[in-house]
């Protein structure tokens, strides 16, 4: 019984009419307000990445690269390997042939030479 005494003074006016807004509707969020805030948008790539000269961070750029493959690129080029082709890349543990494929129009092979002078004999 007083359960009907509470919601019927809740939802009528001491005149006997409707309310058109209940004092809840100032308390309870509405639910376009209560949704959870969107995560910042990932960095995209916009260009091929030099895959020998770039930052970790930029690897993880790469799809399906994280920061776990990208520190054992790192690592690779930190031991001297330099990436001349595409097959390179299967070296690294946990890349294989589908990941390797998926990344080649993303990744540019450079080799950066060092020219040799020629030291000429002066007479």
């Amino acid at each position: 019984m007083c359960g009907r005494l509470v919601r019927h003074r809740m939802l009528v006016t001491v005149d006997g009419q409707w309310r058109e807004h209940l004092w809840l509707d100032e308390i309870v969020l509405p639910a376009a307000a209560a949704e959870k805030p969107q995560k910042a948008p990932r960095p995209v790539l916009t260009s091929p990445l030099p895959i020998n000269t770039c930052n970790v961070d930029s690897l993880t750029l790469l799809p399906g690269v994280g920061p776990v493959l990208a520190a054992r690129i790192e690592e690779m080029r930190a031991e001297g390997f330099i990436f001349t082709q595409e097959e390179d890349l299967s070296l690294v543990k946990g890349i294989g042939p589908t990941l390797t494929a998926r990344l080649a129009p993303l990744v540019i092979y450079i080799v950066e030479t060092v020219p040799d002078t020629l030291v000429e004999d002066s007479p």
